[in-house]
């Protein structure tokens, strides 16, 4: 599965961070800790994390120094950085420029945190498979008939599903993703099925479906919550979805985790 390592010179916080979700739940098995960037730089290149959790300002070496020095040697990491609201413009120029995904605000609050959390997590397993997801994409082959380069595709799923996660809880039709991403609507649709082999609103499904199964393993939300914070007005028709993906039904997979 996932390992974490968590960057902070408070033991404290780290120690924290450590209780503050459920992580086995969330697919981390391993949490490697350090106390300062130095220090994670060390224990990174041992460790090979896939998700790095850490604070900006430390002694030694801040949280963006490690970063830079990380980047290139760990491409496949992503790095969330921990600030506080009087570091909150710095910390977005951070995400701006590149090398750090996302940031969770001191003093955390429980759902933005576990959102953040989440889709990092997901944009993590994303990477993993994508070899075998978008093996259309990667495939010369496949690419006649459309006016798109490979890399160029694979780019642009990329973003519509980046764009898919941050507005999970709105209608999401074809025509608006295609306005925002500046295509004709029967393009982008033709290009979901050349290069993806499905229709755009099976992709959407089951990004929303995926997002739900990390929801559901959380106990405090009610299968009904989970719905809304996925998007889905209609209880029956999430219970359908979910049904269709995943071959049983949100309760089922519920009792599944022994929730």
């Amino acid at each position: 599965m996932y390992k974490l390592m968590i960057v902070e010179d408070e033991p404290l916080i780290r120690s924290g961070l450590k209780q503050y979700f459920d992580w086995k739940e969330l697919g981390v098995h391993t949490i490697i800790e350090a106390e300062n960037g130095k220090d994670g730089v060390d224990r990174a290149l041992i460790e090979l994390p896939h998700l790095v959790i850490t604070d900006i300002r430390m002694p030694v070496m801040d949280g963006l120094e490690m970063i830079g020095q990380l980047r290139s040697k760990l491409p496949d990491t992503l790095f969330i950085i921990l600030t506080g609201h009087n570091e909150f413009e710095y910390a977005q120029k951070a995400i701006h420029y590149g090398g750090v995904y996302d940031y969770l605000l001191k003093p955390l609050q429980y759902e933005k945190s576990f959102l953040v959390i989440v889709n990092c997590l997901e944009k993590i397993r994303l990477k993993q498979l994508m070899p075998q997801s978008f093996e259309r994409l990667t495939d010369p082959g496949t690419n006649q008939g459309v006016g798109i380069a490979p890399e160029e595709g694979l780019q642009l799923f990329e973003k519509i599903e980046s764009y898919i996660k941050l507005h999970l809880d709105q209608e999401l039709t074809l025509n608006m993703v295609a306005e925002h991403f500046f295509y004709h609507p029967s393009y982008l649709s033709r290009l979901f099925k050349t290069k993806l082999n499905k229709n755009y609103m099976t992709f959407v499904s089951e990004i929303r479906i995926n997002y739900a199964q990390q929801c559901l393993k959380v106990s405090q939300h009610s299968i009904a919550d989970v719905a809304s914070l996925c998007g889905y007005k209609s209880y029956k028709h999430f219970v359908k979805v979910f049904k269709s993906i995943t071959q049983m039904t949100p309760t089922e997979y519920r009792k599944q985790l022994r929730l």
